[in-house]
């Protein structure tokens, strides 16, 4: 059903004024002289006066349409038309207002999963947190208890701790035990006073025989003079002074130099990011280390920390703070990593690679060669 309202494009809510601002623009286009028709003009001005009345809701067909007048119903049949295509364009609204409120709806709901992953995000990053620290922790007994057993191996006794100490030191005295206390003092008072009275009694005795007595108490703790023994020296003319300095050549030892002990230097391999488990070329020392695609190499052995060997072909740059240079060993330049990024197993074991000085290092096999690694290390340690 078409209304007035809808003829004007108004509603219930409109003002007079904006009724009227309807009309005009409906009437200009409308009007017979500018291209219009007079029914569409008189449709136009029955709907105005209908909804200035206050009855726009009514149906408006019924009222253009006059008996008698030819082309009505050609008009009705447009009207038709008009209608049944404005109530496919309102379902097409209808429709698509359904839809753009789903798409808010998924967008509001997209925004909270959106937070919620955020959330998660940063409660697993501290979780990632607090396993490195307790990593570092754990890894700290380990290397403690890695040298209480060493220590064991070589039969170090390990001292008395402070706490045990002073646990003793807080603990109740026995009645026995004060009673001896009191007995070492009871000496150490007699010590006092028997060193107090020999002085006395020796100055009586002094000044009991006189001079004579003094001086002989004197000479207790006067050291006697010693005399310089003479030493005669002899010259003896030897005419066969080369002779001599031969046979004390002869006779004097050669001392047997040490060799230098060798500097470890680690094996080349073409095998490209696998962490792998290795021994030191002219050692037997164990190591594990992973190559990259530009020819350097990150290593862990037991003593130290991790190492960077960068290879003289990389592009030299301007070096990260937690990379310390240590030596050259052919053609690399070795730097400690004692600290930050690729300092800890658990920065290898928790990614799938560690970016170093431009250079990718991936953790492949990296779990499986580092427990290895500590095994031989353990072993190491128990047979020293």
């Amino acid at each position: 059903m078409t209304s007035f309202h809808d003829i004007l494009g108004t509603n219930n809510n409109s003002t007079p004024a904006e009724i009227k601002r309807c009309y005009k623009q409906l009437s200009n286009r409308c009007h017979p002289d500018k291209g219009g028709s007079k029914a569409l003009m008189q449709m136009v001005s029955q709907a105005y006066d209908k909804v200035s009345a206050g009855k726009g809701n009514e149906e408006a067909v019924r009222t253009v349409l006059v008996k008698g007048q030819p082309g009505n119903d050609q008009w009705k049949e447009k009207y038709q038309k008009l209608e049944i295509a404005h109530t496919a364009l309102r379902h097409d609204y209808q429709s698509l207002e359904r839809q753009l409120k789903s798409a808010k709806e998924k967008l509001q709901q997209t925004a909270n999963q959106t937070h919620e992953e955020d959330r998660l995000k940063a409660a697993l990053e501290e979780d990632v947190k607090i396993l490195r620290r307790e990593n570092r922790r754990l890894q700290k007994q380990l290397d403690s208890a890695r040298w209480e057993l060493s220590d064991r191996a070589r039969g170090v006794v390990p001292t008395q701790s402070a706490n045990s100490s002073s646990a003793s030191e807080s603990s109740p005295i026995s009645a026995s035990l004060a009673e001896q206390i009191e007995a070492i003092g009871s000496v150490n008072y007699r010590k006092w006073a028997l060193l107090v009275c020999v002085p006395l009694l020796l100055l009586g005795a002094a000044y009991q025989y006189g001079e004579q007595g003094w001086k002989a108490m004197q000479g207790w703790f006067i050291e006697p003079e010693q005399t310089e023994p003479t030493v005669r020296i002899v010259e003896a003319i030897n005419n066969n002074e080369p002779e001599a300095g031969e046979l004390a050549n002869q006779q004097q030892p050669t001392l047997a130099q040490e060799p230098p002990k060798p500097v470890p230097q680690i094996r080349l391999v073409k095998d490209i990011g696998v962490w792998q488990l290795s021994y030191y070329e002219n050692t037997e020392q164990p190591y594990i280390s992973v190559r990259s695609e530009k020819g350097s190499y990150i290593v862990k052995n037991c003593q130290s920390d991790f190492q960077y060997y960068r290879n003289a072909n990389v592009r030299s740059r301007r070096m990260a703070a937690n990379l310390i240079f240590d030596k050259r060993e052919r053609q690399f330049e070795v730097f400690n990593i004692p600290y930050g990024n690729g300092s800890f197993a658990a920065n290898w074991a928790a990614s799938k690679s560690l970016l170093i000085n431009k250079e990718y290092f991936p953790n492949d096999n990296f779990s499986r060669a580092y427990d290895e690694l500590q095994t031989h290390c353990l072993s190491m340690s128990a047979s020293l």
